[in-house]
């Protein structure tokens, strides 16, 4: 009938249609499918000719390295630049730098460890983080590297030979068919050659960037009122002889040399014995550490210019302070001074103990309060309205109007800035500890993204307020230690149980000393001295210190040096 298309021709346009999706299919399907790679084993020198490649491991002396497929690393300058994908646990009480970065964070933890959180989910006292670490190797310092390239030769033969295999599995349906048939696809050679090609294909990593959020971390942001604080907790580790007395016991002294209240909430006495030549201080994480080689910075210089390395490497008593002190009244002064400093780094060191001894002018509440008080608005001779929003906004401890534009953490913390593959980044920061003195901490560094023979640090502390005693950095490892911790058994003065009592532990009993109040004298029991060890002794204690009042006078105490029962809270 005229006007009708013909049956037989409308199942062959059908079957050719099939056959051609079908046939495009396996055709697509063959470009992943046929690819061939290659994996090599390369040393750096042979790696640095490499131009065509995905570096897939590296293996240094110490450790070997992984990379994601999708996120290989290159190589600059000599050096392999990259990130190594990481899922691991956060405890917020380690972190002690969180930087935003776009949607992600930057994030420093109080062993040094360094990395850009991605994502983050809360679970429950801790985080969990999907991260990238950074690191950078030197190519002199690559064992062996595993490469994977495009082998073009057998991909081209892999392609002509499934090009072949198509067109065979087409032929074949067609000619099971006839020209009658049915074309079936759950029958067909050539579809079930073309799901078997996919199959094969590896699947590409993708991202579900719907589901990935990283409010967990983000929401960490510190908003904490430090110009508000009254009171001030710290662990401090004085240094003591180990010289017994004729009895046997050592006894040490107890007081405060602040200018504010001291409560003492727990006073124990820490033994360390160690090989001769080895050193120990305490670390950031609240253990005794050890170091064998502290070197000193080959060149440190402040904002002027003026060359401070002897200062600094000394650890004397003597302290480097801004040039200048105090700005007069009415002046302006330097908001920040910045302290340049290098130290040499031994081939293959990927990690670095940070010795300082510091100390502050002020309490950090304090000088967040001088702050406050230079940020203000002047008062008006008369009311004048004013939206509310921005009236508290100028008042808020974490947004400052004043030009020396502090953060909230400059007053409690110093960045210590490195420079790395990737440019200057924060690799630690050091605590503030108020008007004390100053002790040698160990704080650790990664320098597992540091290129080059130097390790070059910069410190940006606001002026006036930092006072630096030692700056020195140690690239050896942790020795055996042999470490006891003694409560001690007696105590002059009255109340001498409850004293006891309170500096047994910490349970929020605590000893409070006047700055006018005599000092105590606890008595410890030594253990025995360890054959062929040298012996290292501190007092450790947990004490708190309850900060001024705003415009007060320090309190002088009121006991007169007079022998009073002790006083607890």
């Amino acid at each position: 009938m005229e006007g009708e298309t013909d049956p037989v021709l409308k199942r062959g346009t059908a079957m050719r249609t099939s056959f051609r999706l079908v046939g495009g299919l396996a055709a697509a399907s063959l470009i992943s499918a046929c690819t061939v790679y290659s994996y090599k084993d390369l040393d750096g020198r042979a790696l640095a000719k490499v131009k065509n490649g995905t570096i897939m491991q590296v293996q240094t002396a110490d450790e070997t390295i992984e990379f994601a497929l999708n996120d290989p690393p290159v190589v600059k300058n000599g050096i392999i630049i990259g990130g190594v994908h990481i899922a691991t646990v956060i405890d917020p009480a380690d972190i002690v730098e969180l930087s935003p970065e776009k949607k992600a964070a930057r994030v420093v933890l109080k062993d040094g460890t360094r990395f850009l959180v991605a994502s983050s989910e809360s679970d429950g006292e801790t985080i969990r983080c999907e991260a990238v670490k950074p690191v950078a190797i030197p190519l002199d310092e690559v064992v062996l590297a595993q490469v994977r390239t495009v082998n073009a030769g057998a991909s081209a033969l892999n392609a002509l030979a499934g090009v072949l295999l198509v067109a065979g599995a087409v032929a074949l349906d067609v000619a099971l068919i006839g020209d009658a048939g049915e074309f079936d696809p759950t029958e067909s050679f050539t579809v079930e050659l073309a799901f078997s090609l996919l199959d094969s294909v590896p699947m590409p990593i993708v991202e579900d960037k719907g589901r990935r959020s990283n409010f967990a971390i983000l929401g960490m942001m510190d908003a904490s009122n430090v110009a508000g604080e009254k009171e001030f907790w710290t662990m401090e580790w004085t240094p003591v002889e180990a010289r017994p007395s004729e009895d046997g016991r050592l006894r040490v002294t107890l007081d405060n040399t602040s200018a504010v209240p001291r409560g003492v909430d727990e006073a124990k006495l820490v033994v360390v014995d160690h090989p001769a030549g080895v050193a120990v201080a305490p670390g950031v994480l609240g253990a005794v550490r050890s170091y064998t080689g502290p070197v000193p910075p080959e060149s440190a210089t402040d904002k002027s210019g003026a060359d401070i390395r002897e200062l600094l490497a000394a650890g004397d008593g003597v302290f480097w302070r801004t040039a200048g002190g105090d700005p007069a009244p009415g002046e302006k002064g330097l908001a920040r001074d910045e302290i340049s400093l290098s130290f040499p780094r031994p081939k293959g060191a990927r990690r670095a103990r940070l010795i300082a001894g510091v100390s502050n002018t002020a309490w950090r509440s304090e000088f967040a309060r001088e702050v406050l008080a230079r940020s203000a608005p002047p008062a008006q001779a008369a009311p004048q309205a004013a939206p509310v929003e921005k009236s508290r906004k100028a008042l808020r401890p974490t947004e400052f109007a004043s030009p020396s534009g502090y953060k909230n953490w400059e007053f409690t913390t110093l960045r210590v800035r490195l420079f790395t593959a990737l440019g200057w980044q924060t690799g630690q920061v050091l605590f503030a500890v108020g008007p004390r003195p100053a002790a040698d901490v160990i704080y650790d560094i990664d320098l597992s993204d540091v290129p080059g023979d130097k390790v070059q640090i910069k410190l940006s502390p606001p002026a006036g307020y930092w006072l630096i005693d030692r700056l020195a950095l140690d690239f050896g490892k942790d020795g055996a230690l042999e470490t006891s911790e003694i409560a001690p058994e007696a105590v002059d003065g009255p109340d001498a149980a409850e004293v006891l009592k309170a500096l047994a532990g910490e349970d929020a009993t605590t000893l409070v000393l006047d700055p006018a109040d005599p000092p105590s004298e606890l008595t410890f029991t030594l253990p025995p001295p360890k054959e062929g060890m040298e012996r290292t002794v501190f007092l450790r204690t947990v004490s708190c210190y309850e900060m001024p009042p705003k415009a007060d006078v320090p309190k002088t105490g009121s006991r007169g040096g007079e022998r009073v029962p002790a006083r607890f809270f």
